[in-house]
């Protein structure tokens, strides 16, 4: 599946700058950008929920670069990459996986990772999201411990599937389409795609931990926050803005952001804001001062005074030092375990 199969989920408005939700009807008719009081930025996103809300899918598409910065969530995501390469870092492990490979963040397990495209093909991956009660009412089926109050099942290091990959596949082109009885052919999917990875996740690699009662900002709400953050200029950044964007009050979503990011969401903000003129210093054609004017600082001093609060050097200096863009993608590689072959994309 390409690229332009995927969705746009963010529109900017004009007097905010920043992006809202559409249907996936909506975003199906809507690849033409000429409406948008913006030009639409990479990455795209889909979501899904179930009835019951205990299963959630996030379809992403991304021309860039995305890292995702330390956090946790209640719930268990498993990440297929269907194109590209998806690098993760959870209990100390650091790992990428490439098209066909699995990855399996746990419940209250801090966790950082991010996306990558390879050559021109861009990166595309499918995460499911499971109501940790779904993976217990499973465990005694396929032999594992059964989770109880106080521990838990975690899943580390990653998977290499052919099986599961094509069922990803299926599965998100179905997310796509509007046809009849479609809920019903995603939940089944959804299912079998649950299924095969705990027939196959190798034994050594799934271990108890105690278990996390405390209650966290879900992946969903983690991602559209996060890429709300990315795309809102300085100038125009509310916390009242965001709330009202995810449809939560600014106390509840406060409260759990900071159990998930243990940061505030104004820190977390500017500390994005300060990442991106790291992105942007890079760029020689930009001076200082510009950058900081993009980023909506109103001064150059000011931009350089967050700056080496932030970093512990000037903006000139990191310009000087900088040859890659530090900390994305960790250098160290974990090999997936290999269920069944995987032919190389065509």
């Amino acid at each position: 599946m390409s690229g332009q199969h995927l969705l746009v989920s963010f529109r900017y408005l004009t007097k905010l700058g920043v992006a809202m939700s559409v249907t996936v009807k909506d975003a199906i008719s809507s690849r033409d950008t000429s409406a948008d009081c913006c030009p639409r930025r990479s990455p795209d996103f889909v979501f899904w929920t179930s009835g019951t809300g205990q299963l959630g899918l996030q379809l992403l598409y991304t021309a860039e670069a995305v890292y995702y910065r330390p956090h946790t969530h209640p719930e268990y995501n498993f990440t297929i990459c269907l194109a590209g390469e998806i690098s993760s870092v959870q209990l100390g492990r650091k790992q990428v996986i490439g098209r066909g490979g699995i990855v399996i963040s746990n419940p209250g397990v801090e966790h950082s990772g991010g996306y990558r495209p390879r050559g021109h093909q861009g990166c595309e991956i499918l995460t499911l999201s499971l109501d940790r009660r779904f993976i217990a009412a499973l465990a005694p089926e396929f032999g594992l411990p059964a989770p109880d109050r106080e521990t838990s099942l975690a899943f580390t290091g990653t998977l290499q599937s052919l099986m599961i990959h094509d069922c990803a596949q299926t599965l998100a082109v179905e997310v796509l389409e509007t046809r009849p009885g479609r809920n019903q052919v995603i939940e089944a999917l959804a299912g079998r795609l649950v299924v095969e990875c705990l027939r196959a996740w190798p034994r050594p690699h799934i271990r108890s931990v105690a278990t996390d009662t405390v209650p966290r900002l879900p992946r969903k709400d983690f991602v559209r926050a996060y890429e709300f953050m990315r795309r809102c200029p300085k100038e125009n950044f509310r916390l009242q803005h965001l709330c009202q964007f995810l449809g939560s009050s600014e106390e509840r979503f406060t409260r759990l952001f900071l159990a998930s990011t243990q940061t505030s969401p104004a820190a977390f903000y500017n500390r994005l804001l300060l990442e991106r003129a790291q992105d942007l210093l890079r760029d020689t054609n930009l001076s200082v001062k510009e950058i900081g004017y993009q980023l909506g600082f109103k001064t150059s001093s000011h931009f350089t005074a967050a700056f080496r609060r932030t970093f512990g050097r000037s903006p000139q200096a990191y310009r000087r030092e900088v040859t890659v863009i530090p900390g994305h993608f960790p250098a160290e590689v974990t090999p997936a375990v290999s269920a069944d072959p995987l032919p190389a994309a065509k």
